[in-house]
């Protein structure tokens, strides 16, 4: 049973601030929808994907008008991103939920784990 749209809307928020820091929130984001919100991992993945397009677009914007924006660079990652998001619809659709829910988590682990250990390692520099 999903949650209010005015927690959810909240909750998108303060996701937003945390990226705006330069925290990765989109797996907060995914907790949240999938454990207080009860949204299935396809659907909750969605959401968030919705979400980063609006926020990207709204970076991408400001970029723009900054003239920040390596043209060439931004025509190969599109050229990369397209095939990509295609085949993730497909796996997305033939993998069962709970294998899909193993997916992610790992993927948090494996890019969230270096940012630690930089952490440590900085923590470990500032102590000698």
């Amino acid at each position: 049973m999903p949650t209010s749209v005015l927690l959810t809307v909240l909750a998108a928020f303060l996701s937003a601030v945390l990226s705006g820091l330069g925290i990765g929130s989109a797996g907060i984001f995914v907790l949240y929808l999938t454990l207080v919100a009860g949204y299935a991992q396809p659907e909750a993945q969605a959401i968030n994907l919705l979400f980063f397009l609006l926020s990207a677009g709204a970076a991408l914007l400001l970029h723009i008008r900054s003239r920040k924006i390596p043209v060439r660079v931004v025509l190969f990652l599109v050229a990369c991103a397209i095939p990509g998001a295609l085949a993730g619809s497909y796996l997305v659709r033939i993998l069962n939920a709970g294998l899909l829910r193993k997916l992610f988590g790992g993927m948090l682990v494996v890019t969230g784990l270096p940012s630690l250990l930089a952490r440590g390692k900085r923590a470990r520099k500032r102590e000698e």
